[in-house]
């Protein structure tokens, strides 16, 4: 799971989005993980070099925070920087998307225009039923199936 904003900053190479996705997903849990470089490098198929090298960087640009309590590493997010939770914005955001979908719904379903079919189930969604499938219904689809 690799947050959309990482890959408008062009400080981070693919490799450190990978591996920023990578500790986002393991940190939802516990808001932390405890992932190590050598587990990290199997998953991403990197190099523990590469890993270690994009560690550092990531914490240099403060998307990450590394701590260790008892020998074990900790890698926290820096949730400012990398969003795990939908903002007001985006909810927002999606609302217009959604609106503007029912919109264009309406135009293209709605509005006949001359020589266009709208789908029948449109124009009558009292045939739309959640029913078991027969096996004759079956039967038919399966001939049809075998057509092509």
């Amino acid at each position: 799971m690799t947050p959309r904003i990482l890959f408008s900053d062009r400080n981070l190479s693919k490799t450190d989005i990978h591996v920023l996705g990578l500790i986002t997903s393991l940190t939802l849990k516990n808001e932390y993980c405890y992932a190590s470089n050598e587990y990290l490098a199997k998953y991403i198929n990197i190099s523990k070099r590469t890993i270690s090298d994009s560690l550092s960087k990531l914490k240099k640009l403060k998307y990450i925070k590394i701590q260790y309590i008892n020998n074990n590493r900790r890698i926290y997010l820096n949730t400012e920087k990398v969003p795990t939770k939908p903002n007001e914005k985006e909810n927002n955001c999606n609302h217009s998307v959604a609106e503007s979908c029912y919109h264009n719904i309406n135009n293209k379903y709605n509005k006949k225009k001359s020589g266009e079919n709208i789908p029948y189930w449109m124009e009558h969604p009292e045939v739309c039923t959640n029913e078991e499938t027969t096996p004759e219904d079956i039967e038919e689809l399966n001939r049809l199936l075998e057509e092509f």
